[in-house]
Protein backbone atom coordinates (compact mmCIF):
# COMPACT_ATOMS: atom_id res chain seq x y z
CA UNK A 1 0.00 0.00 0.00
CA UNK A 2 3.08 2.62 0.81
CA UNK A 3 4.33 2.44 -2.88
CA UNK A 4 1.04 2.58 -4.20
CA UNK A 5 0.54 6.02 -2.09
CA UNK A 6 3.45 7.26 -3.11
CA UNK A 7 2.82 6.58 -6.86
CA UNK A 8 0.23 8.63 -6.54
CA UNK A 9 1.56 11.69 -4.58
CA UNK A 10 4.16 12.01 -7.08
CA UNK A 11 1.57 11.69 -10.15
CA UNK A 12 0.29 14.72 -8.35
CA UNK A 13 3.09 16.36 -8.05
CA UNK A 14 3.77 16.10 -11.83
CA UNK A 15 -0.01 16.49 -13.00
CA UNK A 16 0.70 20.17 -11.21
CA UNK A 17 4.07 20.75 -11.44
CA UNK A 18 5.40 20.05 -15.09
CA UNK A 19 2.59 22.14 -16.80
CA UNK A 20 3.43 25.02 -13.88
CA UNK A 21 6.54 24.63 -14.80
CA UNK A 22 6.48 24.83 -18.66
CA UNK A 23 4.14 27.56 -18.57
CA UNK A 24 6.31 29.36 -16.56
CA UNK A 25 9.03 28.85 -18.79
CA UNK A 26 6.87 30.39 -21.73
CA UNK A 27 5.66 33.19 -20.05
CA UNK A 28 9.20 34.52 -18.93
CA UNK A 29 10.32 37.91 -17.42
CA UNK A 30 9.31 38.85 -13.98
CA UNK A 31 7.46 35.59 -13.71
CA UNK A 32 9.58 32.74 -14.36
CA UNK A 33 12.27 34.97 -12.59
CA UNK A 34 10.09 34.65 -9.42
CA UNK A 35 9.33 31.56 -9.55
CA UNK A 36 13.20 30.10 -9.79
CA UNK A 37 13.98 32.59 -6.78
CA UNK A 38 11.68 30.66 -4.84
CA UNK A 39 13.39 27.59 -6.46
CA UNK A 40 16.80 29.09 -5.33
CA UNK A 41 15.68 29.61 -1.79
CA UNK A 42 14.31 26.55 -0.73
CA UNK A 43 17.33 24.68 -2.71
CA UNK A 44 19.93 26.91 -0.30
CA UNK A 45 17.05 26.13 2.84
CA UNK A 46 17.52 22.14 2.00
CA UNK A 47 21.37 22.68 1.55
CA UNK A 48 21.90 23.98 4.79
CA UNK A 49 19.42 21.90 6.49
CA UNK A 50 21.54 18.88 5.28
CA UNK A 51 24.45 20.47 6.85
CA UNK A 52 22.82 20.75 10.22
CA UNK A 53 23.38 17.07 10.35
CA UNK A 54 26.55 17.38 11.05
CA UNK A 55 26.71 20.15 13.73
CA UNK A 56 27.47 22.57 11.60
CA UNK A 57 24.78 26.43 11.68
CA UNK A 58 25.14 28.39 8.58
CA UNK A 59 24.30 31.94 8.46
CA UNK A 60 20.50 30.86 6.79
CA UNK A 61 19.25 34.78 6.56
CA UNK A 62 22.62 35.93 4.99
CA UNK A 63 23.03 33.16 2.58
CA UNK A 64 18.77 34.32 1.88
CA UNK A 65 19.77 37.58 1.40
CA UNK A 66 22.33 36.92 -0.91
CA UNK A 67 20.42 35.07 -3.15
CA UNK A 68 17.51 38.01 -3.77
CA UNK A 69 20.50 40.27 -4.73
CA UNK A 70 22.12 37.71 -7.10
CA UNK A 71 18.85 36.51 -8.46
CA UNK A 72 17.95 40.51 -9.37
CA UNK A 73 21.60 40.64 -11.10
CA UNK A 74 20.55 37.69 -13.39
CA UNK A 75 17.51 39.27 -14.38
CA UNK A 76 18.31 42.87 -14.75
CA UNK A 77 21.48 41.61 -16.30
CA UNK A 78 23.62 45.05 -15.75
CA UNK A 79 26.81 45.90 -17.52
CA UNK A 80 28.74 46.13 -14.67
CA UNK A 81 32.83 45.70 -14.34
CA UNK A 82 34.98 43.36 -13.34
CA UNK A 83 35.63 45.57 -9.84
CA UNK A 84 32.05 46.11 -9.26
CA UNK A 85 31.56 42.31 -9.50
CA UNK A 86 34.48 41.51 -7.22
CA UNK A 87 33.48 44.44 -5.10
CA UNK A 88 30.05 43.01 -4.27
CA UNK A 89 32.05 39.09 -3.17
CA UNK A 90 34.65 41.34 -0.83
CA UNK A 91 31.47 42.60 0.96
CA UNK A 92 29.57 39.39 1.19
CA UNK A 93 32.66 37.66 2.46
CA UNK A 94 33.45 40.36 5.03
CA UNK A 95 29.96 40.83 6.36
CA UNK A 96 29.63 37.30 6.62
CA UNK A 97 33.08 37.18 9.11
CA UNK A 98 31.20 40.08 10.90
CA UNK A 99 28.17 38.16 11.57
CA UNK A 100 29.52 35.15 12.62
CA UNK A 101 31.64 37.31 14.67
CA UNK A 102 29.05 38.16 16.86
CA UNK A 103 26.71 35.20 16.50
CA UNK A 104 28.10 33.55 19.44
CA UNK A 105 27.86 30.19 17.78
CA UNK A 106 30.23 27.60 17.66
CA UNK A 107 32.41 26.07 15.18
CA UNK A 108 32.80 29.47 13.37
CA UNK A 109 34.82 28.04 10.79
CA UNK A 110 32.49 25.22 9.86
CA UNK A 111 29.68 27.89 9.84
CA UNK A 112 31.53 30.49 7.51
CA UNK A 113 32.13 28.06 5.33
CA UNK A 114 28.85 26.42 4.32
CA UNK A 115 27.40 29.89 4.21
CA UNK A 116 29.05 30.84 1.71
CA UNK A 117 29.36 27.63 -0.04
CA UNK A 118 25.95 27.86 0.04
CA UNK A 119 25.96 30.86 -2.07
CA UNK A 120 28.09 29.91 -4.48
CA UNK A 121 26.58 26.43 -4.97
CA UNK A 122 22.69 27.07 -5.25
CA UNK A 123 22.01 31.04 -6.55
CA UNK A 124 24.91 31.75 -8.25
CA UNK A 125 24.86 28.42 -10.28
CA UNK A 126 21.04 27.99 -10.68
CA UNK A 127 19.89 31.49 -10.52
CA UNK A 128 22.14 31.67 -14.44
CA UNK A 129 18.49 29.99 -15.39
CA UNK A 130 17.17 33.36 -15.04
CA UNK A 131 19.64 35.00 -17.33
CA UNK A 132 19.41 31.95 -19.86
CA UNK A 133 15.74 32.87 -20.32
CA UNK A 134 15.98 36.40 -20.18
CA UNK A 135 18.23 35.43 -23.26
CA UNK A 136 15.67 33.19 -24.95
CA UNK A 137 13.71 36.66 -24.80
CA UNK A 138 16.19 38.93 -26.17
CA UNK A 139 17.68 36.58 -28.68
CA UNK A 140 14.72 34.98 -29.92
CA UNK A 141 16.02 31.40 -28.52
CA UNK A 142 14.26 28.95 -26.68
CA UNK A 143 17.30 27.50 -24.72
CA UNK A 144 15.48 27.14 -21.44
CA UNK A 145 13.12 24.83 -22.80
CA UNK A 146 15.70 22.77 -24.38
CA UNK A 147 17.42 22.29 -21.47
CA UNK A 148 14.75 21.45 -19.22
CA UNK A 149 13.70 19.35 -22.03
CA UNK A 150 17.02 17.59 -22.08
CA UNK A 151 17.46 17.26 -18.53
CA UNK A 152 13.91 15.25 -18.55
CA UNK A 153 15.12 12.94 -21.69
CA UNK A 154 18.71 12.36 -19.97
CA UNK A 155 16.83 10.89 -16.25
CA UNK A 156 14.20 8.88 -17.89
CA UNK A 157 16.39 7.56 -20.88
CA UNK A 158 18.87 6.96 -17.22
CA UNK A 159 16.30 5.24 -15.45
CA UNK A 160 14.41 3.28 -18.08
CA UNK A 161 17.07 1.59 -19.79
CA UNK A 162 19.08 1.43 -16.49
CA UNK A 163 16.10 -0.62 -14.90
CA UNK A 164 16.25 -3.13 -17.92
CA UNK A 165 19.35 -3.17 -18.82
CA UNK A 166 22.16 -1.84 -16.03
CA UNK A 167 24.41 -4.15 -14.10
CA UNK A 168 27.75 -2.45 -13.68
CA UNK A 169 27.00 0.42 -11.45
CA UNK A 170 29.36 3.64 -12.34
CA UNK A 171 29.54 4.99 -8.71
CA UNK A 172 28.01 2.71 -6.10
CA UNK A 173 28.82 4.25 -2.85
CA UNK A 174 27.63 7.55 -3.86
CA UNK A 175 24.30 6.33 -6.15
CA UNK A 176 24.16 2.53 -5.78
CA UNK A 177 21.30 2.26 -8.37
CA UNK A 178 23.42 4.74 -11.36
CA UNK A 179 24.86 2.17 -14.22
CA UNK A 180 27.10 2.98 -16.93
CA UNK A 181 24.11 1.68 -19.35
CA UNK A 182 21.60 4.24 -17.90
CA UNK A 183 24.17 6.47 -17.84
CA UNK A 184 25.66 6.62 -21.48
CA UNK A 185 21.56 6.08 -22.63
CA UNK A 186 20.56 9.38 -20.44
CA UNK A 187 23.93 11.40 -22.32
CA UNK A 188 22.46 10.12 -25.67
CA UNK A 189 19.18 10.98 -25.32
CA UNK A 190 20.21 14.68 -23.91
CA UNK A 191 21.69 15.27 -27.23
CA UNK A 192 19.15 13.82 -29.14
CA UNK A 193 16.55 16.39 -28.02
CA UNK A 194 18.44 19.19 -28.96
CA UNK A 195 19.19 17.83 -32.22
CA UNK A 196 15.17 17.19 -32.64
CA UNK A 197 14.74 20.69 -31.17
CA UNK A 198 17.29 22.37 -33.72
CA UNK A 199 15.72 19.77 -36.57
CA UNK A 200 12.49 21.53 -35.94
CA UNK A 201 13.23 24.91 -36.23
CA UNK A 202 12.62 25.09 -32.43
CA UNK A 203 15.64 26.50 -30.97
CA UNK A 204 16.00 30.44 -33.13
CA UNK A 205 18.28 31.45 -35.86
CA UNK A 206 20.80 32.15 -33.88
CA UNK A 207 21.53 28.45 -32.82
CA UNK A 208 23.43 26.53 -34.67
CA UNK A 209 24.27 22.54 -35.41
CA UNK A 210 27.23 22.48 -33.23
CA UNK A 211 25.56 24.79 -30.51
CA UNK A 212 23.20 22.45 -30.18
CA UNK A 213 24.91 19.62 -30.41
CA UNK A 214 27.68 20.82 -27.67
CA UNK A 215 24.07 21.78 -25.57
CA UNK A 216 23.16 18.53 -25.47
CA UNK A 217 26.72 17.36 -23.98
CA UNK A 218 26.82 19.64 -21.40
CA UNK A 219 23.75 18.79 -20.26
CA UNK A 220 23.73 15.17 -21.00
CA UNK A 221 27.00 15.04 -19.48
CA UNK A 222 27.37 17.45 -16.46
CA UNK A 223 23.78 16.96 -15.34
CA UNK A 224 24.38 13.98 -14.28
CA UNK A 225 27.75 14.80 -12.75
CA UNK A 226 25.17 17.45 -10.71
CA UNK A 227 23.05 14.61 -9.74
CA UNK A 228 25.96 12.53 -8.39
CA UNK A 229 27.23 15.61 -6.99
CA UNK A 230 23.95 16.08 -4.90
CA UNK A 231 23.62 12.42 -4.05
CA UNK A 232 27.28 12.49 -2.58
CA UNK A 233 26.07 15.43 -0.46
CA UNK A 234 23.21 13.35 1.24
CA UNK A 235 25.14 10.32 1.33
CA UNK A 236 27.61 11.90 3.62
CA UNK A 237 24.83 13.04 6.09
CA UNK A 238 23.25 9.35 5.27
CA UNK A 239 19.46 10.61 4.19
CA UNK A 240 17.57 9.49 1.31
CA UNK A 241 16.15 13.25 0.00
CA UNK A 242 16.70 16.43 0.61
CA UNK A 243 13.57 17.17 1.59
CA UNK A 244 9.89 16.34 2.01
CA UNK A 245 7.95 19.58 0.40
CA UNK A 246 7.28 17.53 -2.76
CA UNK A 247 5.54 14.88 -2.23
CA UNK A 248 7.10 11.16 -3.61
CA UNK A 249 9.66 13.09 -5.19
CA UNK A 250 11.89 14.76 -1.98
CA UNK A 251 13.08 18.36 -2.25
CA UNK A 252 13.24 21.13 -4.19
CA UNK A 253 17.25 20.33 -4.60
CA UNK A 254 16.54 17.03 -5.43
CA UNK A 255 14.59 18.30 -8.33
CA UNK A 256 16.66 20.82 -9.55
CA UNK A 257 19.91 18.83 -8.86
CA UNK A 258 21.14 18.46 -12.71
CA UNK A 259 20.48 21.73 -13.52
CA UNK A 260 23.11 23.09 -11.01
CA UNK A 261 25.40 22.25 -13.45
CA UNK A 262 24.13 22.13 -16.78
CA UNK A 263 22.71 25.84 -16.53
CA UNK A 264 25.68 27.67 -15.06
CA UNK A 265 27.91 25.38 -18.04
CA UNK A 266 25.16 26.49 -20.73
CA UNK A 267 25.73 30.18 -19.34
CA UNK A 268 29.09 29.99 -19.95
CA UNK A 269 28.92 28.62 -23.26
CA UNK A 270 26.13 31.13 -24.53
CA UNK A 271 27.90 34.18 -23.12
CA UNK A 272 31.55 33.48 -23.93
CA UNK A 273 32.19 30.65 -26.27
CA UNK A 274 28.82 30.84 -28.82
Amino acid sequence: MKIFEIMKERNLVNAIGIPLWLFLIYQGDIYYSIFMLICIELALSEFYTLTEKKGIQPLRLLGMSASVFIADYYYVQPEITGHQILGGTILIIIFTFVWELFSGKLNPINNIAVTLAGILFIPILLGTAIDIRQFDTAMGTNLTFAIVLSVWACDSAAFIFGTLLGKSKILPKISPKKSWIGSISGFSFSIISFYTLFSLDALGDIITLNDAIVLGVITGFFGQIGDFSESMLKRDVGVKDSGTILAGHGGVLDRFDSLIFAMPLSYLYIHFLM
